[in-house]
């Protein structure tokens, strides 16, 4: 453990170095001079340990970069081989092979953030912020997100035994069957004799605007439709075109997001328009909501279009970017940070909903009723009573 450690942080250094080199001359002398002790340890071990052919440098760079990532103080950061990379692409469309369930590295754990209806995570009783102990025997503890999705990923049919501790403390051990996991975009119900139209947002990928497009045109045909109910519930979020694409929907002007670069660079996003009268949206949101997710929440508020119901979503106000590093390995990296259309930061334990609810099965029930005590408005409705976004 101490070696593979030592060659890790080495690695590391000399990663550094090729990043600073790339730079400028001034910054690669520089990195050079600091890091001389670091490089010459590097040196020997490449020629003086008793063992060289355990020295795989392949195997050196994904655990330096990895060993970078784990040190920024967000943990969104991760890098992919071509499989993972794959993998990472069918989950943002939805299909993909697995558990059906997101995770994410919280305090140090190893955390569920969402799971999906129907999926082998929700029939075994798994729920959004159950704690992974083990996988396959093996404790998550130290464990990056990427490491851990790696022991949870496997072939269609085969099985995996999770250790998950729920939020109580209480602790079991279950076997689930990873299988297809196919999650539909967007669903469209009618509540409240056809008067509420619940559109259920799961996912924000490509065809997340032309699903929500073909339901809300279906809502435009349905008459006697006083309102929204937007479920964004375990939502973990997806493409940032995606996320502008649907807030737009329900936002008619103004501004979506801006986003702030490493340089403090800034880009505006703005409402595309839409063709959908402006009727009261009651968003619905809980410990699931995340990332994209937040941003379409806090616009729909922000520009008085309607309320929050639910509990404080997840708090990820960051944007990741995908590069290629080389040897088919990609890195997502968090490059941006985003505002709301009020310029504020997402906080970290998340949006705070204007209609809070300890009882998860009364959400709905919550939010249908302020969709019908505002029937006949239209949107943006000043002074709603809300009580603030943050």
């Amino acid at each position: 453990m101490k070696r593979s450690k030592l060659i890790l942080f080495i690695s590391a250094l000399m990663v550094l170095i090729s990043i600073a080199a790339a730079v400028g001359e001034k910054g690669e002398n520089e990195a050079r001079e600091g890091f001389q002790p670091a490089v010459k340890a590097y040196e020997l071990i490449q020629k003086k340990y008793y063992d060289r052919e355990v020295l795989d440098r392949k195997q050196l760079l994904e655990a330096a970069i990895e060993g970078m990532l784990e040190e920024l103080p967000d943990e969104y950061n991760r890098l992919y081989d071509k499989k993972e990379y794959e993998r990472y692409q069918k989950e943002l469309e939805g299909n993909y092979i697995g558990l059906g369930m997101e995770i994410a590295k919280r305090d140090d754990l190893i955390k569920v953030v969402a799971k999906f209806p129907g999926s082998p995570a929700d029939k075994a009783g798994i729920q959004a912020g159950d704690v992974l102990l083990g996988i396959d025997g093996e404790s998550t503890q130290g464990m990056s997100v990427s490491e851990a999705s790696s022991a949870i990923d496997g072939e269609a049919g085969t099985e995996v035994t999770l250790r998950v501790q729920d939020p109580d403390g209480a602790e079991k051990e279950i076997t689930l069957t990873r299988e297809e996991i196919t999650i539909p975009p967007v669903e469209l119900n009618y509540l409240a004799g056809k008067e509420v139209a619940l559109l259920d947002i799961n996912l924000f990928s490509k065809d997340t605007p032309g699903d929500l497009a073909k339901k809300l045109r279906e809502v435009t045909d349905q008459q006697g439709v006083v309102g929204f109910v937007i479920d964004l519930r375990n939502n973990t979020g997806g493409l940032l075109n995606s996320a502008l694409s649907v807030a737009s929907k329900f936002v008619d002007s103004g501004l979506i997001t801006k986003l702030i670069g490493p340089e403090g660079e800034q880009r505006e996003y703005e409402s595309s328009g839409n063709s959908v009268p402006n009727l009261p949206v009651a968003v619905l949101v809980n410990e699931g909501t995340a990332s994209a997710s937040e941003l379409v929440a806090a616009a729909v508020r922000d520009h008085d279009m309607g309320v929050l119901v639910g509990r404080n979503t997840f708090g990820k106000g960051l944007v990741q970017t995908t590069h290629p590093v080389g040897n088919d390995f990609k890195l997502k990296l968090s490059s941006y940070e985003y505002l709301t259309p009020d310029g504020r930061s997402i906080p970290k334990d998340g949006l705070k909903p204007d209609l809070e609810s300890d009882d998860p099965t009364r959400d709905t029930d919550l939010a249908i009723n302020w969709v019908l005590e505002h029937a006949g408005r239209r949107t943006p409705l000043p002074g709603n009573g809300q009580v603030g976004p943050y």
